[in-house]
């Protein structure tokens, strides 16, 4: 028997040692990393798996990085809004608690308070976060707004708030008479205009019969109408009764007609009475179903509103040149007794023009400024509406737009007057012009004249003026004279000054707020707004100011769609946030705007009328700084950004959710138990240790061992 060879036995026994010390390796490897493998191909099957879930870790992991940066901005942002709506709380409370008080620059404390906040509030606008300026919409390289010493002040040939504030101060009359022209003191024709009257329209009498005689068969007899007895034949039908009646109607001054089956008379004229006498056959009234009564018609006498014998006498002017016209009222020759008659009367008056309207007022007019009306007689004169029976020349006070058509200055609204015998005229014509006529009559003290005008923002403003007969005179009093034209006079002479004071007051406050709504209210299609001048005191209308002569307060990104939407973030798979900001939108711009003309309104130490326009301004300032109804607030943006926060917040609970779910699935995947890797770590040591004792001991055999 021979001994074989150990070489080829003893080489497959140290590549097994080899191989045990590579997953001793191994599993030392995986106790350290705690994964199965270095590599993808090490997973074997769930390698596929393993890749999906890093590459949906690595996605919220990139949602979480774009939720942090967007984070940030939206805080910085957040923080911006709120300095600016509380700059906008402190100047309001600067406004309501400072007195009128004025600097050696012509400053008030709210102005000097508004002008250090709208320079913060500037740069709070060009808030940037990392590369990016928040309130500049899709221009995020770009700033958001101007400097605040170019906004205010201009930029070379570019004009700011201040110029065009002074501009449409200009335009507006603001430093005059507020584009208005107070006439001079005009008389006007004497007048005198019933109202109130209540008198019927002429009517002739009818007297329908109520009996059907279609197929009348008369008995015969006598009917007497007016005292004229008309024969009606036996067997006549209702035709030859109408006949029979119509026959005499120029006796009777009755006419006869069938309607409905029924007969009907008829007075020719207002002034005929229908008599049916009582020596009409009772036979013949009944089958006509009439009765022998007397009806009168509808006229000036029937109605009571004059007598027999009353007269009415009118006068205009002296006799001579103009007779007066004497009237007399009743049924005899040349007497009056209707309303027909009396307007044909009327008609031949000298000197002027009279009549009665469809109700019987009267009216009458002087044809000259100089004469007087008069009307006399014994008849009621309040039954044809007249309050006073005479008038003399009136006297008045006009007030008239400067130019039609025109966008500035004060626009005439109304007048109203409780003056004695006073008349007015409301805006008219072109340009408008509105009065008021004191008539011969002079006011009582107290009494009082209201102009109402509407200013530039809308705003409207009531002028009252009041006669007085005291001394010296209060505001917007006017004194009453010896008579009505020198109180007219005196009432012009107040108007002319009280315009100009409210010109100079409430209007130059409604300019300062439009002009900076001209500047600010701004877009890429809506350019700012300046006076088309110079001249700018004699303008008429605006134009669209331009890169070159103006500055544009905003800067950044100018578009017409949400401003909400030119910042947008993908925050999950399917979920994406909008959080951008535009300087202009109007909530922004409304504070901006409000904040910049309380610091650019001016008050000469040398102005009689500033506090009064201080406090003009004031009372545009405190509800637009409060922000009106209907207008963008800087909390509905701050809302909007809250909601998408709040967006955020929830997308990143998700997505931690997700994220310790996958990396569980991913751990399983990729992991392994460090328990189970000791063990076999253990197990593969012992049999290492035997294989290399045994290959140690196959090593050291010999054939003289052996044998």
């Amino acid at each position: 028997m021979g001994a074989s060879a150990i070489g080829s036995k003893s080489a497959l026994q140290v590549q097994s040692l080899v191989n045990m010390r590579r997953q001793l390796d191994d599993l030392q490897r995986q106790l350290g990393t705690g994964k199965k493998s270095d590599t993808y191909a090490g997973l074997g099957l769930e390698r596929g798996l393993s890749v999906g879930l890093r590459s949906h870790l690595t996605s919220i992991d990139s949602y979480k990085d774009t939720m942090t940066m967007v984070g940030v901005r939206m805080d910085l942002a957040t923080s911006a809004l709120t300095r600016i709506s509380q700059v906008g709380r402190d100047i309001k409370s600067a406004i309501v608690n400072s007195p009128y008080s004025v600097d050696g620059d012509g400053k008030t404390i709210p102005q000097k308070t508004a002008l250090a906040d709208l320079s913060e509030v500037i740069g709070l606008l060009n808030t940037r976060a990392g590369d990016r300026y928040v309130f500049s919409g899709l221009a995020g390289d770009t700033p958001a707004v101007e400097t605040m010493d170019h906004i205010m002040y201009g930029d070379g040939a570019k004009a700011g708030l201040v110029q065009l504030m002074s501009e449409r101060l200009q335009a507006d009359g603001g430093d005059a008479m507020g584009r208005l022209v107070v006439a001079p003191l005009a008389s006007s024709a004497a007048s005198l205009i019933g109202t109130g009257a209540a008198i019927s329209p002429d009517a002739a009498a009818t007297v329908t019969g109520s009996a059907n005689i279609s197929a009348l068969s008369s008995v015969g007899g006598t009917l007497v109408i007016n005292g004229t007895p008309i024969t009606i034949g036996v067997g006549d039908n209702a035709a030859a009764v109408q006949a029979a009646i119509q026959a005499q109607v120029g006796t009777t001054g009755v006419g006869a007609q069938i309607v409905a089956n029924n007969l009907v008379l008829t007075g020719v004229d207002a002034d005929t009475v229908i008599d049916v006498g009582g020596g009409s056959t009772g036979a013949v009234l009944t089958e006509l179903g009439i009765s022998a009564v007397a009806t009168n018609p509808t006229n000036l006498l029937t109605q009571s509103t004059v007598t027999q014998g009353q007269t009415m006498n009118v006068a205009v002017g002296s006799s001579p040149p103009n007779a007066p016209l004497a009237i007399v009222f009743g049924t005899g020759a040349g007497e009056i007794s209707t309303m027909a008659e009396l307007n044909t009367a009327l008609g031949t008056l000298a000197g002027g023009t009279a009549s009665l309207d469809v109700n019987g007022n009267l009216t009458v007019t002087a044809t000259n400024v100089s004469d007087a009306i008069a009307v006399t007689g014994t008849a009621t004169m309040s039954n044809f509406g007249l309050a006073t029976t005479s008038a003399a020349a009136g006297n008045v006070v006009s007030l008239s737009e400067d130019v039609a058509p025109s966008v500035f200055g004060m626009k005439l609204s109304s007048v109203t007057s409780n003056l004695t015998s006073s008349t007015t005229v409301q805006p008219a014509g072109s340009p408008p012009a509105m009065s008021v006529d004191l008539g011969s009559v002079n006011p009582t003290n107290g009494q009082t004249v209201q102009f109402r005008f509407t200013l530039p923002d809308g705003t409207t403003e009531n002028l009252v003026l009041t006669a007085s007969t005291t001394t010296p005179l209060g505001k917007n009093e006017f004194a009453i004279g010896a008579t009505s034209d020198i109180t007219a006079a005196n009432l012009r002479t107040t108007l002319n000054a009280s315009v100009g004071t409210l010109a100079k007051t409430a209007l130059a406050a409604a300019s300062a707020v439009v002009a900076a709504d001209n500047f600010f209210n701004t877009d890429a299609a809506n350019p700012p707004q300046r006076v088309n001048g110079p001249p700018f005191n004699t303008a008429t209308t605006m134009i669209d100011g331009t890169a070159a002569n103006t500055v544009s307060w905003y800067t950044g990104e100018a578009g017409t769609t949400d401003a909400r939407t030119t910042a947008t973030a993908r925050i999950d798979q399917s979920i994406s946030i909008n959080y951008g900001m535009r300087a202009n939108e109007e909530g922004i711009r409304w504070m901006v705007q409000n904040i910049a003309v309380v610091a650019a309104m001016e008050y000469p130490l040398t102005d009689t009328n500033g506090a009064e326009r201080s406090l003009e301004f004031s009372d545009r300032m405190i509800p637009n700084l409060n922000v009106p109804q209907g207008t963008q607030k800087i909390e509905n943006i701050q809302a909007d950004l809250g909601n998408a926060g709040s967006s955020m917040k929830a997308a990143k609970e998700r997505h931690a959710q997700t994220s310790a779910t996958l990396a569980d699935m991913l751990n399983g995947v990729e992991g392994v138990s460090n328990e189970q890797v000791a063990a076999e770590m253990l197990t593969l040591n012992t049999r290492l240790q035997a294989s290399l004792q045994t290959t140690a001991m196959l090593y050291k055999t010999s054939l003289v061992n052996y044998l």
